[in-house]
């Protein structure tokens, strides 16, 4: 036991002179448990609908009048027509539209079922349903109370009338509610956040290990061109990744891409630009390549599956985590491939994404430069 007890002590004092493993061991619990605490939140908020009013009459008012005065419905403004709802769910306005006809009013006077229809955004399967559940029983709910209207109006039990009125569901892009659907395009950003920033946490801080730094600062070559020589054969690679992890998911789940391949790839390049520079990051500020892997996977793995959207509605969660979640590159992809992949959508509503992920990467790389040195 005394050989045991000295072993333990050596290896005590060397967890005590690596206060960052450390910190981080101690630090993670308290993190993760904030976190997905204040992040996991299946609950709507807010449930946005547009509603397209065909039929013009005080029962149609009535009706959007009645869903806007129930928590969590907000009323985002009137459509021309049903066909417009496409172009609304593109840019994130609503997540429903509700959709009268024409006669509406004239089927409820007559004591006959008016149609009413619904139509879904399905590209966030999980929300999807929850909105799909909320919408269909509060439009129901006014349906039964018109129902009891007219039977004390008319003398009868209410028993004897139809329901007043009907609700049709449409789901658009993913009209199954599939959850392999959603959660596709927000794997693979997992993936390549993944890949890409675990794979340059540790270039530069390697050379330092392995005593090969010296060559590269004994070099002419500027710093600026060495981190942007080191992350070159990375990008490459990430390239691969996204034409595997796209190819992947249409062949084998089925998920096929709706928009634009070539603004997927590029886009997704971009994202394993920015995704790399916080690696490299990393690999500046590290001593080690464990600490650098390890800062790296609980500053964008962990934060990437919470905050970005991956499984979440970042609505939900509380406005300082969706400050934080706008730092993460993944954030602004997962949104980027949802889209063009379910939706088709192109370069328009997705464009401000793409600068971020650019502005991200500026910023990354900058920090890494000014951490840098060639010194020894």
């Amino acid at each position: 036991m005394r050989r045991t007890r000295a072993i333990a002590r050596k290896e005590w004092i060397h967890i005590l002179r690596d206060k960052r493993s450390l910190a981080a061991v101690l630090t993670l619990p308290v993190v993760l448990v904030l976190l997905y605490g204040y992040a996991v939140n299946f609950d709507l908020n807010a449930l946005s609908f547009a509603l397209v009013d065909d039929d013009h009459s005080a029962a149609s008012r009535h009706l959007a009048e009645n869903l806007s005065g129930v928590r969590p419905f907000v009323f985002k403004g009137t459509l021309a027509n049903a066909a417009e709802a496409d172009s609304v769910f593109q840019r994130g306005i609503a997540r429903v539209v509700v959709v009268v006809p024409a006669g509406f009013e004239r089927l409820l006077d007559s004591g006959r079922p008016s149609p009413v229809q619904v139509l879904v955004d399905g590209s966030e399967g999980t929300i999807a349903t929850i909105a799909q559940t909320y919408t269909v029983g509060a439009i129901s709910t006014l349906g039964r109370t018109l129902t009891k209207a007219q039977a004390q109006g008319r003398g009868i039990s209410k028993r004897l009338l139809e329901p007043a009125i009907d609700v049709r569901v449409r789901v658009l892009y993913n009209p199954d509610l599939l959850s392999r659907m959603f959660l596709v395009p927000g794997l693979i950003g997992i993936i390549l956040m993944m890949l890409a920033a675990l794979l340059t946490s540790g270039i530069i801080v390697r050379e330092r290990e392995s005593g090969t730094f010296e060559l590269l600062a004994a070099s002419p070559i500027g710093p600026m061109e060495l981190l942007v020589g080191k992350m070159l054969p990375y990008l490459i690679i990430g390239a691969a990744d996204v034409v595997v992890a796209v190819g992947m998911g249409w062949a084998v789940f089925g998920v096929e891409p709706k928009g634009s391949l070539l603004l997927l790839f590029a886009l997704s390049l971009v994202y394993v630009l920015a995704s790399s520079a916080i690696g490299l990051f990393f690999s500046c500020v590290a001593r080690s390549q464990q600490t650098a892997m390890m800062m790296a996977f609980v500053a964008t793995v962990i934060p990437t599956m919470i905050l970005s959207g991956f499984a979440f509605p970042v609505r939900n969660i509380p406005l300082v985590l969706q400050g934080l979640s706008q730092m993460l590159p993944a954030t602004h992809y997962i949104a980027i491939a949802r889209g063009i992949i379910l939706k088709g959508i192109g370069l328009g509503p997705i464009w401000w994404h793409g600068l971020a992920l650019a502005l991200l990467t500026v910023f990354w790389m900058r920090l890494a430069l000014r951490k840098f040195s060639k010194t020894l």
